[in-house]
């Protein structure tokens, strides 16, 4: 190990002896089909005894990372079956899984602390086409800096460990529990995500991402455990081998098109044809970290999960590592000083440190295996094992085929993201929907800070018209126009000239398609046959909106 001089450690705050649950009196409504097994959660969250207010995204009562697959049929080779994809966070779950503040996600707290701040997130999105290509530009406010950082191990003086948490400085410890903040000890990336499809795939136009959030879901009440997916068929070890339940479309399940029941997906024939079809929903990902180093997103898709690029590679993988021997690989030290980062200069207090490298420095940051900013070398310990050394756990490499269908240009600056992503019109792909001049398309993106999974800001369903002015709900005085039109270019669209729509992307708690399809729901046959829409029934101004699903949280902590 070479002795190296380190600025003083953070002190780790001090544990507070308080109460996590809250007593409650009553007995507690479950909605319709809720299974016994959640039945007996909750009972034992609450200690027997609860109240529960349930209410949902339309309204309340009274007035929301390789086992290999075995499809039962081999692929038609026209159509792929969508590749199992190589999963980008198994380790967490892992991780996660192994840590003795496991309870910490359980029905008991549900993370409040971890509620993004503020509750609404203004975006700013233009759209432009040409003859080739889609074209798009964000830009939001994002004071924080060190989300380009990702997933790192670290050498703490005796052994190398990992920091794949979540940042400290997402945590809101007025709300977190006892020991919260070792759950706030890694560094994550921000990313950005659109949900889009053509129009056919009945609900998504009404309900947009919250259609595909559902009982079963991960971080959610009522979860499908571990044990639950390893023993299914098509999820478990002898099928998937997933490890747990991500997003997915009702449509996927069998019985009627809102069903959804994780455990009743419709055969590998009828998923093939879906795909062929287009029945699924386009999702690509800009990873901060992960992904724009490389110039790239990565492209997803749910069907009967989130489903990652068909074929090709995307930019990241995973390398080996031992507390002992430490990473196979680590920075170039020509390019990177005693081969790796400082991790107490990047995190300083709970804060984001100075250490932490330019966001445009992609080769001081980000672990390059290929491509012009190559910089990963094998690993040395006679460099890079010294106190603080930090190393990406997720080398980057260039990705091909469907798994390069997206680029994006980032930028944080000044404390704003700005990407600006393009794809071909028609990549040829079966995971990629076609665009075209003309067409009319439900798109509705969603952000990440610093933390992932439902933790984060997401935005009704839009409609973008290529060309086009859609037809769809019109302007609303709290939310905007809800009528998007991508405008036609030469070559390169000259951003000052193209009209700039300011949407509300809002946490959107922990309401879902199980809650908003329930017997108990106020509007369910209205739900059911997709004869309501959210911009309907919720016109009201974005704070007031985050607010209620706050509250519908806290109420639906307990439910399942």
């Amino acid at each position: 190990m070479v002795d190296r001089p380190t600025d003083e450690k953070r002190e780790e705050a001090d544990a507070e002896d308080e109460e996590l649950l809250e007593q409650f009196g009553g007995t507690p409504t479950f909605p319709r089909g809720t299974s016994n097994t959640h039945r007996r959660r909750l009972l034992k969250a609450m200690g027997g005894a609860g109240t529960v207010a349930l209410a949902g995204c339309l309204g309340t009562e009274e007035e929301e990372e390789e086992p290999t697959p075995t499809p039962t049929e081999e692929p038609d080779d026209e159509t792929p079956t969508p590749t199992e994809e190589p999963d980008d966070e198994e380790e967490e779950e892992e991780y996660w899984a192994a840590n003795p503040m496991d309870a910490y996600s359980e029905l008991d707290h549900m993370k409040k602390d971890v509620r993004p701040d503020p509750l609404v997130k203004p975006v700013d999105i233009q759209f432009a086409f040409n003859d080739d290509e889609i074209i798009m530009r964000f830009e939001w406010d994002q004071p924080n800096e060190g989300g380009w950082l990702h997933d790192m191990i670290v050498y703490n003086g005796e052994e190398w460990v990992r920091y794949a948490n979540w940042n400290p400085w997402d945590l809101d410890e007025d709300e977190a529990p006892p020991g919260g903040m070792d759950h706030h000890q890694g560094l994550y990336e921000d990313r950005l995500t659109f949900m889009w499809h053509d129009g056919t795939l009945q609900g998504f136009e009404n309900f947009g991402g919250w259609m595909t959030v559902m009982e079963g879901v991960r971080r959610l009440p009522g979860e499908a455990h571990g044990d639950e997916v390893d023993a299914h068929p098509h999820h478990g070890t002898e099928g998937r081998d997933d490890g747990d339940m991500r997003k997915f479309i009702p449509q996927s399940r069998n019985g009627e098109w809102w069903e959804h029941d994780w455990r009743d997906p419709k055969s590998q024939d009828e998923l093939d044809e879906m795909m062929e079809n287009g029945e699924f929903i386009d999702f690509p990902f800009f990873r901060g970290h992960r992904s724009v180093p490389m110039g790239y997103g990565t492209n997803h898709h749910l069907l009967d999960y989130r489903n990652g690029n068909v074929t090709g590679d995307r930019t990241f993988g995973s390398q080996d590592w031992d507390p002992e021997d430490g990473p196979e690989l680590m920075f170039d030290p020509d390019v990177v000083e005693d081969g790796a980062l400082d991790y107490y200069e990047c995190v300083v207090d709970n804060e984001p440190g100075p250490g932490i490298p330019d966001q445009q420095d992609f080769e001081k940051y980000a672990l390059m295996t290929e491509g012009e900013n190559e910089n990963a070398v094998d690993f040395d310990p006679d460099v890079a094992e010294w106190e603080g050394a930090m190393v990406p756990r997720r080398p980057q490499g260039l990705p091909s085929e469907s798994g390069a269908s997206w680029e994006c240009d980032a930028v944080w600056e000044d404390g704003k993201w700005m990407m600006e992503v393009r794809r071909d019109l028609d990549t040829g792909y079966v995971d990629d929907m076609p665009v075209e001049e003309g067409g009319v398309y439900t798109i509705a993106p969603a952000i990440h800070h610093g933390n992932s999974q439902r933790w984060h800001w997401v935005a009704y369903p839009y409609k973008l018209g290529l060309g086009v002015e859609p037809d769809y709900y019109g302007e609303s005085d709290n939310l905007g126009n809800s009528e998007l039109v991508a405008e036609k270019v030469e070559d390169e669209p000259d951003w000052d000239d193209i009209e700039t729509y300011t949407i509300p992307l809002m946490y959107p708690g922990m309401t879902d398609w199980t809650w908003l399809t329930s017997g108990e729901h106020p509007r369910v046959d209205e739900v059911r046959n997709a004869d309501i829409t959210i911009w309907e029934y919720h016109d009201e101004d974005p704070e007031a909106f985050a607010q209620r699903m706050v509250e519908l949280e806290d109420a639906h902590a307990p439910r399942k």
